[in-house]
């Protein structure tokens, strides 16, 4: 029997087997998948472990879900300035498109299982999810992925005109590639319905830490280490959930988290808010230093006597 605290509702369980997909949470309903996203969020906002009924209410931070489980998107509603997404229903938001007026405006953008979904090139996904953030906000993410050394497989590389249909009790995905040739996929892989959740593709972890880094991310952190406490236990080395922050590219390009938990993960993000904070206090003095200097030249009997024979620089 194992027994666990939900770090989503605070519920306590008592389960014989806990995986990955299936809800274990006799209380909310949630997963192993759900419970580890809220676990990577709470390091990386607060730099500790907290449950989200801990999470302290705080309306300046701002937050965007894409099809977030009510589970942890209502809770997260009441805390923050949050607002969860859809792809296929209001409230609408396509991450494949461009929203300039959202540009660097989010502490925070959680996807559960969404980037597999995404239809190529995912790049554009990974990059509007970083101009999306806040300079040192962060990307959470589950997707499907394996841990080999290899790249991401894309099952329609070719896709760019195409329709799902259903022939003779199969759906097959119908698609005109750019030259206009035809091809016909079958043997379709779906996510809890047709059409969005269509898979497009299988991650590699080294795929994933590469197209978050050309996309801009400083870091890239995979979590290693299970919480039992928490019901988040992994299944195999695939699936690893992760952490990208948006940084100036003063760190680390990437890190493997393989090996260690969320202390790492901790020393990382509060090093690198530490440093911004630093930053931000000295040029604010450097402006306030400023700012005095050119009061006490605007007072200038001498300036004020050139301003009155037209000459000089003028002060408002």
């Amino acid at each position: 029997m194992i027994s666990f605290t939900c770090n989503i509702c605070g519920g306590r369980n008592s389960v014989e087997t806990v995986a990955w997909e299936p809800p274990t949470c006799s209380h909310c309903r949630s997963n192993v998948r759900m419970r580890a996203l809220i676990y990577l969020l709470s390091g990386a906002l607060f730099g500790e472990a907290r449950a989200l009924p801990d999470f302290p209410q705080d309306r300046n931070i701002r937050g965007i879900g894409f099809s977030d489980e009510a589970c942890y998107a209502v809770p997260l509603a009441a805390k923050f300035n949050y607002i969860n997404t859809y792809y296929d229903r209001d409230p609408f938001l396509d991450l494949a498109a461009e929203h300039p007026r959202l540009y660097g405006t989010y502490d925070f953008i959680l996807a559960s299982d969404v980037f597999e979904h995404v239809a190529p090139p995912v790049a554009r996904a990974f990059e509007e999810a970083y101009r999306l953030l806040k300079p040192n906000g962060v990307l959470c993410i589950t997707v499907p992925s394996s841990a080999e050394d290899q790249d991401t497989v894309e099952y329609f590389p070719d896709l760019h005109v195409h329709s799902i249909l259903e022939l003779g009790g199969e759906y097959v995905l119908v698609n005109r590639k750019v030259d206009g040739s035809l091809e016909v996929h079958q043997n379709l892989e779906f996510h809890g319905g047709l059409g969005a959740t269509l898979a497009m593709r299988m991650f590699s972890q080294k795929g994933l830490r590469r197209e978050l880094c050309a996309a801009g991310f400083s870091e890239v952190l995979f979590q290693g280490e299970e919480v039992q406490e928490w019901g988040i236990f992994f299944e195999g080395l695939w699936g690893r959930p992760l952490v990208a922050r948006r940084g100036d590219g003063d760190l680390p390009v990437a890190a493997d988290l393989s090996n260690a938990g969320l202390p790492a993960v901790i020393d990382t993000l509060d090093g690198r808010s530490l440093q911004l904070h630093k930053e931000k206090a000295n040029l604010e003095r450097r402006l306030a230093t400023l700012e005095t200097q050119l009061r006490n030249i605007s007072d200038s009997r001498w300036l004020k006597l050139g301003e009155r024979l037209g000459l000089g620089p003028k002060f408002e």
